[in-house]
């Protein structure tokens, strides 16, 4: 008969596992052999089927935790609105309930995925799942009761967004706060055990568990936390606009076309503003790694994962310059914006032009034989930290300054000094461009310790320049005359091409890393404590790596669209009616350029 602590890790497995860990706990409870450390799965290598899963459950849990922030957000500044624009209101109204309109089904793919990738971990790495159970046994127990709490009220924000109206608003308000609570924990708690395995605490040199709280507040933990909670709203706002790019150019009336137009503006705009933090938040998490254990940085930088920073550095530029591309293109909408139309080629060529540098590899050695050689006499200077630091710094500063400019399209500001503001604005951000070079420049002539502590300076330089250009911004346009509407629904449909492009990059991203994340710590479970010795536990070459990763999105596509086919099926407000939502400003004869 199995032991009390035995019988409470079973009980945790099927409640974190779902239905099919029920069938699979209750096969060991009858009697039957464990078998050895790695069990095989049937027609799949086991290490290839955790990845996959693993992977999928990531991007959902993503998407159902993202969604819900930007839209109670939405909706909060709808409930303010109602005070003085009832018509204002309803259209935010509409925004947040469209979006959150595709979480039901998403969120059982969630549950589905999570359940199959508990099914393969304890299933083909019983001996491993058996030791984390035994240090985060309390957490498996926590992590259920969240997560019930988060369906709860998912479905009681979701279900009852009609009824929870008018005075009842405020219940609503405090149903989606609760839910981004509860979700945020289930992350936290989830993030525990992953950076448990890369950054070990709370157990001594034999593994055995010393402190909980040392185990789950270990070196990653918190790093991890920041950087996959700005990642994953980057992630959600970016769906959501390919959502909408795809209602957009499905719809046949005008006033539909613009009220996804504006859902693909806010959802591009919402990543637009988390990205300018996402680079941040990455070096973040990689300089508690490095300094946990040098080999991740040697593994990472310079090692068997190297490449996949130079792959990394061109997704990204696409990504970023994508999403810049769209937020130029949106001048368009404006009539009269040729001021600043002007600006796009030159911020472009800025932009490709950083993300070169970021690109440029230290050495290109393809051989043992050519990592003999020295480094290029120029390229090889590009190829360190400090003016990699620099440049995607400033690209985050040309990111800045073209929603500056969108800001100011088709709106003439009223107040008396608005030159001179104007001048110590932009002179601000020349200022910010010039303090961030300097510092970058010295960074790299300086020792290593200088250059971290530079780095650092250049961050906060960069927010400081923000907060108080956009503080300054905000005066500027206060009592704006707006000179030009913005024409909703008149992007060109390139725009909302571009939109769905960005989907699918963000999500191969996010695999990409994933693998790197995972692959740094090469053959071990739980490094320096618990080493795989599985017969796949090599890496595999960056070819297959990409061809994983690509099939991953795919599947991941196809569920999705499976996910808004179905919350297409529920009923929505009637975009079309004056009565319940008001379009945004549609083109002088109501059609779509």
């Amino acid at each position: 008969m199995p032991d009390g602590s035995t019988r409470i890790r079973r009980i945790a497995g099927v409640l974190i596992g779902g239905g099919l860990l029920v069938v699979a706990q209750n096969l060991a409870a009858q009697g039957l052999p464990v078998g050895p450390d790695y069990r095989p799965v049937p027609g799949m290598d086991s290490r290839l089927a955790v990845w996959s899963a693993a992977q999928l459950h990531l991007m959902f849990a993503a998407f159902v935790l993202a969604v819900p922030m930007f839209a109670v957000l939405i909706e909060y500044l709808g409930w303010r609105a109602s005070k003085t624009d009832t018509r204002e209101a309803q259209r935010y109204d509409w925004l947040a309930h469209e979006m959150a309109r595709l979480l039901p089904a998403a969120y059982s793919l969630t549950a589905i995925t999570g359940a199959l990738l508990g099914f393969l971990l304890f299933t083909a790495y019983p001996k491993f799942m058996g030791y984390l159970t035994g240090i985060f046994g309390p957490t498996f127990v926590v992590y259920p009761l969240f997560f019930v709490a988060e369906t709860l009220c998912l479905y009681f924000w979701y279900y009852g967004w009609d009824r929870l109206q008018g005075e009842r608003k405020w219940l609503h308000l405090w149903l989606g706060l609760l839910l981004n609570l509860f979700g945020t924990i289930v992350m936290f708690i989830a993030d525990a055990w992953a950076t448990f395995m890369m950054t070990p605490a709370g157990v001594d040199q034999q593994g055995t568990l010393v402190s909980l709280y040392a185990a789950v507040w270990n070196p990653g933990w918190m790093p991890l936390n920041v950087h996959r909670l700005v990642a994953n709203i980057t992630f959600g706002a970016l769906l959501c606009s390919a959502y909408a790019a795809y209602r957009f150019l499905m719809a046949t009336r005008a006033q539909d076309r613009a009220l996804y137009d504006w859902m693909g503006y806010t959802g591009n705009l919402i990543a637009l503003f988390t990205m300018l933090f996402l680079p941040f938040a990455g070096y973040y998490f990689g300089f508690e790694l490095f300094a946990f254990s040098a080999t991740y940085g040697v593994t990472l930088m310079g090692g068997v994962l190297s490449w996949l920073f130079i792959i990394q550095a061109i997704v990204i530029a696409v990504l970023f310059i994508g999403a810049a591309y769209y937020s130029w293109l949106g001048l368009l909408r404006i009539p009269g914006s040729d001021a600043q139309q002007r600006w796009s080629p030159v911020f472009n060529v800025a932009l490709i032009s950083g993300f070169v540098v970021w690109a440029t590899p230290h050495t290109m050695a393809a051989s043992i034989e050519e990592s003999t050689g020295g480094f290029h006499p120029i390229l090889g200077a590009l190829g360190v930290m400090a003016p990699k630091m620099i440049a995607v710094t400033l690209v985050l500063v040309v990111l800045y300054a073209s929603y500056l400019l969108y800001r100011r399209a088709g709106r003439e500001p009223t107040v008396a000094w608005h030159r001179q503001g104007t001048t110590i604005q932009w002179s601000l951000v020349g200022l910010t461009a010039l303090a961030i070079t300097a510092l970058g420049v010295y960074g790299y002539f300086a020792p290593a310790e200088v250059r971290i502590r530079t780095s650092i300076w250049q961050i906060i330089v960069l927010m400081i320049g923000i907060v108080a250009t956009f503080v300054l911004d905000l005066f500027l346009l206060r009592g704006a005359k707006t000179v030009a509407q913005v024409r909703w629904g008149t992007l060109p449909r390139r725009g909302h091409y571009v939109l769905i492009m960005l989907a699918f990059v963000i999500v191969w991203l996010m695999a990409l890393m994933g693998y790197a994340r995972s692959g740094v710590r090469l053959d071990w479970h739980v490094y320096g404590i618990m080493q795989d010795t599985s017969p796949g536990a090599g890496l595999p070459s960056l070819g297959e790596v990409a061809v994983i990763i690509t099939v991953i999105t795919f599947i991941f596509f196809v569920l999705l669209a499976v996910a808004f086919a179905i919350s297409g099926l529920a009923k929505a407000p009637d975009a079309g009616s004056g009565e319940q939502v008001r379009a945004p400003a549609l083109a002088p004869d109501g059609e779509v350029a």
